[in-house]
């Protein structure tokens, strides 16, 4: 990022450019087409916070005459329909970088737009909605754009629309699951009033600290209301179960503060730490949604054992408390399910076993990859015009390389620019880099002009003498704007740029490894050096940085659970044996995304530090349980299943919200948000399975007696 910083200062960002192609039903050498395209440039430049509008039917190339000066021609000669076709013709049959903006399969050709640098959000909006209405009044058979400012515009306006929709779907969906669970509106309004307090805190203190809504921070409301959904049903369903053993209101809610709250504390600051792991990633929007979703978690809390029972001071005893029916179906299933268990125990431990081979194999496979504007669906207008760009003008990725003379040498001496030139060969033809620029490409121009514009001469001069001489005659046009934008006013670093076709970051560090290969054999290092940089460069470092960092971070996430579970029941026993149900939803889960192939980005990795840091709180309420049961004495046999029964139902319960309320995800049109989705609640459903079934096993050992007493 440092090197970046210098770099950008040096020369330009290289990701301030909108890319606007104009198509014709026709042909492009037409009189009317061309003039509406010159109409529509100067039209451009008139659009506000632009830089620069680079207009191929404005390009020039250079004639060498009798004159000392050199004759500046266009490529197109608008006016001049005679010499249409020995313009297109050496279009076509050119080797210079207008040839890239010419597409005449498509019939199209395309302008560089270039915004001021580091524009502001406000200002790109104001360009982007300007850009918009200028291209609806022109009469052209298809217009496309692509760029960081219309990208971006076109991503905040779906992520302020799911924003609302998956607040909208997951309260929804919690209500329908509250009426289904407790049938009455009280059952209803106070737990969803309980997390809606929640969720609006949390977006409040973001407010009051100036964050602004990102594609990662938009899932906030979604992570506030299932996961306070949580807390409230752990602390209601212990209170009706206090209240039907016809306990007093106020020692059945001390109880369940009491004998819930405690857990129930833990679980949020268990979550809590598990997010705010993410704050180890030095990515400020990843950091954002782990500390104001760490805070919300423990806001939920607070809200929910304060909350929950002063209403339940306040109002009747709910009449949900008197029905036996449905408590007795729970009981009788949870219990048949507990016995099944105790009699197919060696069966559930070898089916763990199995499933954590195949797993850890699947887990193998996985693979992390990013692709540029991948999160869209293909059925988005934005990816549509990707697509037009990739095929037709060599893609949008930008690519950018300082080159670095060594020691005592400037970038426009001989010997290094005959090295630059090396390079440019092995960027176009393995590299697959298109719309190329680099320190060659004034000299190339200035011997092709100088040798009768025959393209054989479109290089650098084999002789050093030929070379110097074109150094000079190259002063005459060092107030170029690109031809600045290649070389730094120092001379100690030079600028090789262009567009490619997107590969893929993990294709890119391929191609990477084999370009250090190629430099390290075939270019003269005491020479030149290089470094790669860039936007891109940054993300799939940061990508690769970010995968590494989340398997630290749960790693530290398992360590702090395991801490305070071992604090909790004072064992070390009891602290692994917490860890071992919530390590098997993390593995079942990678091994489906290695089996099916897909492939984890910056995003979508942080899935595990989401799922982990809420499904560990089943385990914690199992445990906490089964504690108490512990403590007064039980059998071990009879405290499971004990715990088992009462616990089990609102484990499954919040199971259910949460699945309800991850799943709203898996209709955005976010491709990382909709994996996020998936991914989430596959990780909680094979979490309460495993906590319903690997766990009480696991308590439960082996001894036979226990097994014939519960049989």
């Amino acid at each position: 990022m440092a090197f970046y910083h210098d770099y950008r200062e040096a020369f330009e960002n290289d990701n301030d450019f909108i890319l606007v192609s104009i198509q014709t039903n026709g042909p492009i050498f037409d009189s009317l087409f061309l003039n509406q395209v010159n109409s529509f440039a100067d039209s451009l430049r008139s659009l506000p916070h632009l830089r620069e509008v680079i207009n191929p039917i404005e390009q020039n190339y250079f004639e060498w005459g009798t004159s000392i000066v050199p004759i500046q021609k266009p490529y197109f000669h608008i006016n001049d329909p005679e010499q249409y076709l020995e313009d297109s013709l050496r279009i076509v049959n050119g080797v210079e970088p207008i040839k890239e903006m010419v597409s005449f399969e498509s019939k199209s050709l395309i302008l560089v737009v270039k915004n001021i640098q580091m524009i502001s959000k406000e200002k790109s909006d104001e360009l982007a909605s300007a850009l918009e209405i200028l291209i609806q009044d022109h009469p052209f058979s298809s217009v496309y754009t692509m760029g960081k400012i219309v990208g971006q515009k076109a991503y905040i306006d779906i992520m302020k629309r799911e924003f609302i929709t998956f607040a909208i779907v997951s309260i929804l969906v919690l209500i329908l699951f509250l009426i289904i669970a407790y049938k009455s509106v009280w059952g209803v309004l106070i737990p969803l009033l309980t997390v809606l307090f929640s969720v609006i805190g949390s977006l409040g203190i973001m407010k009051i600290n100036g964050t602004s809504l990102n594609m990662m921070t938009t899932l906030l409301p979604v992570i506030m209301l299932v996961v306070g959904m949580s807390d409230v049903v752990h602390l209601v369903s212990k209170y009706l179960e206090e209240v039907r053993l016809r306990r007093p209101k106020v020692l059945a809610l001390r109880n369940t503060i009491k004998k819930v709250g405690v857990a129930t504390f833990l679980t949020s600051l268990t979550t809590a730490l598990g997010f705010a792991t993410l704050v180890g990633v030095s990515m400020k929007p990843i950091q954002d949604f782990g500390i104001y979703t760490a805070i919300g978690v423990l806001l939920a809390f607070f809200i929910s054992i304060l909350f929950i029972p002063s209403i339940f001071m306040l109002i009747k005893t709910p009449k949900i408390v008197h029905s036996e029916n449905i408590k007795n179906q729970w009981d009788k299933f949870l219990g048949r399910l507990f016995l099944l268990l105790c009699r197919n125990q060696t069966k559930v431990i070898g089916i763990y076993v199995i499933i954590t081979v195949l797993t850890l194999v699947g887990a193998s496979k996985i693979k992390f990859d990013y692709f540029l504007m991948q999160d869209l669906d293909e059925g988005q207008p934005l990816m549509k015009e990707l697509r037009f760009f990739q095929k037709q003008f060599g893609g949008i990725r930008p690519f950018e390389m300082a080159i670095m003379p060594k020691e005592g040498k400037n970038i426009l001496d001989y010997d290094v620019i005959k090295e630059i030139e090396k390079i440019e060969h092995y960027l176009s033809t393995e590299y697959e880099l298109n719309q190329m620029a680099s320190p060659a490409l004034p000299f190339k121009f200035l011997n092709k002009a100088m040798r009768g514009n025959k393209q054989e001469y479109f290089k650098i001069p084999e002789k050093e003498k030929r070379f110097d001489y074109l150094k000079k005659q190259l002063n005459i046009l060092k107030e170029n704007s690109e031809w600045k934008n290649l070389i730094s006013e120092e001379k100690n670093m030079g600028r090789i740029f262009g567009r490619m076709i997107d590969p893929g970051s993990r294709e890119m560090l391929i191609r990477n490894e084999k370009f250090r290969e190629f430099f390290l054999s075939s270019i003269d290092n005491s020479v030149v050096g290089y470094k790669l940089t860039g936007t891109p460069v940054i993300i799939d470092e940061s990508g690769r940085y970010v995968s590494k960092n989340i398997i630290l971070g749960l790693l530290v996430a398992f360590g702090l659970i395991a801490l305070t579970m071992g604090i909790l029941f004072r064992s070390i026993k009891m602290a692994l044996i917490s860890l071992i149900p919530n390590i098997f939803p993390i593995l079942l889960t990678a091994g489906f995304i290695g089996f099916a192939h897909i492939d984890l980005n910056m995003t979508t990795a942080i899935v595990f530090t989401i799922a982990f840091g809420i499904a560990v709180d089943d385990t914690i309420h199992f445990l906490s349980r089964y504690k108490q049961e512990m403590v007064k004495g039980r059998t071990r046999l009879y405290a499971i299943r004990r715990t088992f029964i009462s616990t089990g139902k609102a484990i499954i319960i919040t199971t259910l919200i949460l699945l309800g309320g991850f799943g709203s995800l898996l209709f955005s049109d976010f491709l990382s948000t909709f994996y996020i989705g998936l991914f989430v609640c596959m990780t909680l459903l094979f979490a309460v399975i495993t906590d319903l079934t690997l766990l009480p096993m696991i308590l439960l050992g082996r001894k036979k007696n226990r097994l014939s007493a519960a049989v």
